[in-house]
């Protein structure tokens, strides 16, 4: 049964309904937060009107009600801005997505109800026999079930709309259609699919106030596990038990505990960085010359590869140095062949193995990376170099000038044999270009020792490849050799430690943060540097920072 208009009016009415939500849910219900201390409140961006972003839907479906793998209808993708993918500026619903959300909420509500031997274990209740008992059990169903769903309690209005619309389903079908009707019709409501955070009635315009209870559990396990809050952190909102920087603190540190975790570590290294560039359809297929056995899956497997490390070492207490230096790695038979491993015996099992030394030293020497940022069929130390530049120093890249040569250079027939970094040093050689390729060239050369499969070589068209390169625009600016010493040289770096900072606080408010916010991420940055890059220690302070946990009112 379709709960919503033609696609065009759902459309509309989801960014409607969601700017009237603060009228539908008072941000005054609760205690809400009080500020980290009695100082004047900092300056703090805008809260803008957030959509879930796809991975953060469908990490929330799965954590509200665990059910069999289902075939989805896809979502369309998200718009990346500076590489993440919720942010606000562009979320907009189209009428597929919304189409698709209720192709998924009916699809998802008939599951979850149907696999119930009892649908008493859904609603809470086990007798619904009488039209009194019926009433008493959709009580229990949407008190308990609505503040899952809609990450904070039910307003009187909605539980009366909800409760009316169940026990007319239940009259005209019967209880466990009720149920599933109501389930889906939930799942298709903005109050799911946004997170709204309204200010107190009494507000003034561009006035700084707490982020509302309920709504702060929704930015911590948006942020901490990228989906919906779970029981014990909605019931700490309930309480007033979000109050003060001992009280998130607590709840963070809980949270990072849980597996869920992992979702994060991996979720905000994958866009910030890039790792899933792999999985473009131009990265697909390769040619015979670069790797004759390279297949299909053998993208998935490089980003799998990236996604195992990132995980595993970050989770088990691994610090942000760990991330260009650690020589840890989960193979299958695929990664295992291009990083030139004995096969393991089941060529389908991720196994843990070390990386030779001297080749592979962290992120920027695995495949994911390395293919990722490599032309179809060959490596551009430019385009390697500006992923350098770009992801991990913050640095804009320059446009090129108009009719440049961008096509992959190549030997002319009397030339003879010549490496691809000779072929680049011809082609950026004039004087206008080396204002821009004195830097990119300098990181992307000394990758050269990697192919654009990502396997490492040391010769190339029977020449001696020279990896030597020179970092420009940072704290640890001078020359080296290979990406084992680049990593190196990057892991110490104020300026990498400072751009991961500012990263992870627009990862977590779902937009860049603005001039007046400049001062938070710089002292976050500096005490993340002189942390040794304790990155568990970064996420706290960003929870319990004012940026995060305030508020600043729009004028109307």
């Amino acid at each position: 049964m379709s709960l919503t208009r033609s696609p065009a009016a759902a459309a509309a009415l989801l960014g409607l309904a969601c700017v009237a939500y603060a009228g539908c849910y008072s941000a005054d219900a609760g205690q809400a937060p009080t500020a980290a201390s009695a100082d004047p409140p900092p300056a703090v961006g805008p809260a803008p009107l957030r959509r879930l972003s796809n991975v953060e839907y469908l990490n929330a479906l799965r954590d509200l009600f665990p059910a069999p793998d289902l075939v989805l209808p896809p979502l369309p993708g998200d718009v990346p801005v500076a590489g993440f993918e919720n942010a606000a500026e562009a979320q907009q619903a189209s009428d597929v997505r919304v189409a698709r959300y209720e192709a998924i909420a009916n699809q998802y509500a008939e599951a979850v109800t149907a696999r119930l031997v009892d649908v008493g274990a859904l609603v809470g209740c086990a007798d619904w026999a009488t039209d009194e008992l019926a009433a008493q059990c959709a009580e229990a169903f949407l008190t308990r079930t609505g503040r899952r769903v809609f990450r904070r309690p039910l307003t009187g209005a909605e539980k009366e709309r909800f409760s009316t619309r169940f026990l007319a389903w239940r009259s005209a079908i019967d209880f466990s259609g009720a149920v599933q009707l109501t389930l889906s019709a939930m799942l298709q409501s903005p109050q799911f699919l946004y997170r709204a955070e309204p200010l107190p009635h009494d507000a003034a315009a561009r006035a700084i106030v707490p982020v509302p209870p309920f709504a702060l559990a929704s930015r911590l396990s948006f942020f901490l596990w990228e989906s919906t809050p779970d029981d014990t952190l909605l019931d700490a909102a309930e309480l007033g038990h979000l109050q003060t920087d001992a009280e998130l603190r607590a709840q963070a540190e809980r949270m990072l505990r849980d597996p869920r975790a992992r979702r994060t570590l991996w979720g905000f290294h994958r866009q910030w960085l890039g790792l899933d560039r792999i999985l473009l359809d131009e990265h697909t297929q390769r040619t015979t010359e670069v790797d004759p056995a390279w297949t299909a899956s053998t993208p998935g497997s490089a980003a799998k590869e990236s996604q195992l490390f990132v995980e595993n070492v970050l989770f088990q207490g691994g610090s942000f140095r760990d991330l260009f230096t650690s020589r840890r790695a989960w193979v299958n038979g695929d990664m295992a062949r291009v990083y030139g491993l004995p096969a393991p015996a089941d060529a389908n099992a991720w196994t843990e193995t070390t990386l030779p030394a001297g080749e592979r030293a962290g992120l920027f020497t695995r495949a994911a990376f390395l293919a990722g940022f490599s032309h179809r069929g060959a490596t551009s130390p430019p385009v390697r170099g500006n992923g350098i530049q770009l992801r991990l120093l913050c640095q804009l890249p320059v446009s090129p000038p108009p009719g440049v040569d961008l096509s992959q250079p190549a030997a002319a027939p009397n030339d003879g044999p010549k490496t691809n970094r000779a072929l680049f040093e011809d082609r950026t050689r004039p004087a206008a270009c080396q204002s821009c390729h004195t830097g990119l060239n300098g990181f992307g050369f000394g990758l050269e020792k990697y192919d654009a499969a990502g396997h490492f070589h040391t010769t190339e068209s029977g020449l001696p490849i020279d990896a030597r390169g020179t970092i420009h625009g940072t704290d640890v600016d001078g020359a080296f050799d290979g990406g084992v010493e680049l990593s190196l040289a990057l892991a110490g770096s104020a300026v990498v430690h400072h751009c991961a900072t500012e990263r992870l606080v627009r990862f977590a408010l779902g937009r860049a943060p603005v001039d007046a916010e400049q001062s938070a991420v710089d002292a976050l940055a500096k005490r993340f540097t002189e942390s040794g890059g304790d990155l568990r220690a970064l996420l706290l302070a960003v929870t319990t920072s004012s940026t995060f946990r305030m508020q600043r009112g729009e004028a109307p």
